[in-house]
C-alpha cells in the first residue's frame, strides 16, 4: 500500500519535470519547424508602408485636433452663457435689495393699506373665476342634453 502510494508521487514528479522540458523544447523547436518562407521587406517597401501609416496617423491627429478646439470653443460659449448669466443674475439682485430696502422704509400703516386694497380685488377675481366656471359648466350641460335630443 505505501508502496503504490511512493510510486504513485514519483509518477507525479517525473510528469511534471517532463511537462516543464517539453514546455521548453517546444518553445524552441516549434517556431522553427512552422517558420514560414515569407520575402523580407525592401526599404522601398518600407518607406512606402511607413508613409501609409505616417499619412494615416496625422489624418487622425486632425480629426482630433479638430474635435478638441470644437469642444474648447463650445466649453467658451458656455463660459460666456454662464456669465452673461451670472450678471444678469447680480443686476436682478440688485434691483431687488433696492425694492427691499424701499420697502422697509415705508411705514407699516401704508403696507397694511396696501395689502386691504389689493385683498378686495383678489376677492373679486375669485369670485369672477368661480361664477365663469359654473356658467360654463351650466352651458356645456344644455348643449350636451341639446346634441343627445336631436342627435338620436
Amino acid at each position: 500500500m505505501t508502496f503504490e502510494i511512493l510510486v504513485n508521487v514519483i509518477a507525479g514528479v517525473l510528469s511534471l519535470i517532463g511537462a516543464g522540458l517539453f514546455s521548453e523544447v517546444s518553445k524552441q523547436f516549434v517556431p522553427w519547424i512552422f517558420k514560414r518562407n515569407e520575402p523580407e521587406e525592401t526599404y522601398s517597401q518600407k518607406l512606402t508602408r511607413l508613409t501609409e501609416n505616417l499619412i494615416k496617423s496625422s489624418s487622425e491627429v486632425d480629426s482630433v485636433l479638430t474635435e478638441l478646439s470644437q469642444v474648447a470653443s463650445d466649453r467658451e460659449k458656455t463660459v460666456r452663457k454662464l456669465e452673461m448669466d451670472l450678471r444678469e443674475l447680480e443686476n436682478r439682485e440688485k434691483e431687488l435689495k433696492d425694492k427691499v430696502q424701499a420697502l422697509e422704509n415705508i411705514p407699516i400703516p401704508v403696507a397694511e393699506h396696501f395689502a386691504k386694497l389689493t385683498a378686495a380685488g383678489e376677492r373679486r377675481s375669485a369670485l369672477r373665476d368661480y361664477a365663469l366656471f359654473g356658467a360654463g359648466v351650466v352651458i356645456s350641460t344644455i348643449i350636451a342634453i341639446v346634441l343627445q335630443i336631436f342627435g338620436t
